[in-house]
């Protein structure tokens, strides 16, 4: 592109760079939001995965809270680059924590490699807004 039709703007992104990571931020944000219901709704089962009593209620808490908050975050596109930093080492503890598949009974691998690679998928999406911001469409620019 020339000089004179390269509409970047000083937040790193096109317009239509913008339009495509509101739909990113928005694409990706139900997931967690969904995520986090079912833990309010399942709490006691979600704390004893996460290591019963105690420890288990803190996580299981903590991971709800930094689900709704970065997913709100992300669609308002508030901080939008720190949460989604966030839900990277989110995601991270998650998939090793939760779809370790070369640890898996062998009925499981193919399940717990897909979900593995999946959140790959959105490790690399999140990496994309760390990266770029929330573009221009948001409530405040980060």
């Amino acid at each position: 592109m020339s000089a004179s039709t390269d509409i970047t703007r000083s937040d790193n992104t096109t317009e239509t760079g913008s339009w495509f990571l509101l739909f990113a931020r928005l694409s990706i944000a139900p997931l967690f939001f969904y995520s986090g219901i079912g833990k309010v709704i399942a709490f006691s089962t979600t704390a004893g995965r996460l290591g019963g009593e105690g420890i288990g209620q803190f996580l299981a808490g903590g991971a709800i809270a930094v689900e709704f908050g970065c997913a709100t975050a992300l669609v308002l596109g508030l901080f939008a680059r720190q949460a989604a930093a966030i839900l990277i080492l989110f995601t991270i503890a998650a998939t090793v924590m939760f779809h370790n598949f070369w640890a898996a009974p062998e009925a499981q691998v193919v399940v717990q490699t897909i979900n593995f690679l999946k959140n790959l998928g959105l490790i690399g999406l999140l990496a994309l807004i760390v990266h770029q911001g929330a573009g221009s469409i948001a409530l405040r620019r980060s």
